[in-house]
C-alpha cells in the first residue's frame, strides 16, 4: 500500500468499527474506506444495515416508555457500587 493510499478494510475491521461508523465517529478517510468495503461485501453491508435498524429500534422503543424513578435510583446505586 502506498503512503497516501487509503487503507483497505477487511471484514474483521468492519465488525470492530461498525458502531463508530453508525455514530459518525470515523475520520473521512476511514469512512470512505469503510463504505468502499460495504460496496462490494454483501455480508458486511447486511450486518451494518441490521445494526443500523437495531439501533433505530432501540432508540425508538426507549423513548416510548417512561421508567419509574426508583429504577433510575437503583441503577445509579449499582453503577456507583453501593
Amino acid at each position: 500500500m502506498k503512503k497516501n493510499e487509503p487503507k483497505k478494510y477487511d471484514c474483521s475491521d468492519i465488525e470492530k468499527k461498525v458502531q463508530l461508523y453508525l455514530d459518525n465517529r470515523l475520520s473521512e478517510t476511514d469512512f470512505s474506506s469503510f463504505e468502499d468495503h460495504l460496496s462490494y461485501c454483501l455480508p458486511c453491508d447486511k450486518k451494518v444495515e441490521f445494526e443500523k435498524k437495531l439501533k433505530e429500534l432501540v432508540k425508538l422503543k426507549s423513548s416510548e416508555k417512561s421508567f419509574p424513578l426508583s429504577l433510575t435510583e437503583d441503577l445509579k446505586k449499582i453503577i456507583q457500587g453501593h
